[in-house]
């Protein structure tokens, strides 16, 4: 406004043009790469653990009540099918019949988004296990990278390369060459 008020003092009429200062330029940028960089980051599972089984088509996924993460089943069901894997949800009664059964925990923490006064609820961590009649085929888990940025993904990113484990029974799943649509399968 000052410089408004000084360009028509003297006599001199135009629009000035203020650019943000070099450090605001620097922060912006800064910001811009290391969120673009957590979202195209491959996020990895932890503590996989695969022991040699049968591809299934089918589980049984046993309702943790004690779970706090509202989307955690549904967004498993997803990631299931997107590998081929049909699931159905049971609560207390179980069925026997089931030979795959999928378990879980989740752990839900609350914190703030940047340049934001609100908390709000995320998903801290989860474990996800195969399990036939019982014994544990395969499990894997999720936990925030280091620095922390994945936190706020969405429950069905953060959990993507654990239900992976578990379909597949193999540690790492990675993309062949584009436009083919096949996956190779790498075992650990």
């Amino acid at each position: 406004m000052r410089a408004l008020i000084s360009l028509s003092v003297l006599g001199m009429s135009g629009c000035v043009i203020m650019t943000p200062s070099a450090e605001l330029k620097a922060l912006e940028l800064v910001s811009i790469v290391v969120t673009n960089a957590a979202v195209t980051a491959p996020s990895a599972p932890g503590n996989a653990v695969v022991h040699p089984y049968e591809r299934f088509d089918g589980a049984c996924i046993e309702l943790n009540p004690s779970s706090n993460v509202a989307d955690f089943v549904p967004a498993v069901q997803v990631e299931l099918a997107r590998h081929g894997v049909s699931s159905r949800v049971y609560g207390a009664n179980f069925p026997e019949t089931c030979r795959y059964s999928i378990h879980y925990v989740t752990q839900l923490e609350w914190g703030r988004h940047w340049f934001s006064p609100e908390y709000v609820a995320y998903m801290s961590a989860a474990r996800i296990e195969l399990r036939e009649h019982g014994q544990v085929l395969a499990a894997a888990s999720y936990k925030p990278s280091i620095l922390g940025y994945d936190k706020w993904a969405s429950t069905q990113e953060k959990i993507a390369p654990a239900v992976r484990v578990v379909a597949y029974g193999v540690a790492e799943v990675s993309a062949s060459p584009a436009g083919s649509g096949r996956r190779k399968i790498v075992k650990n």
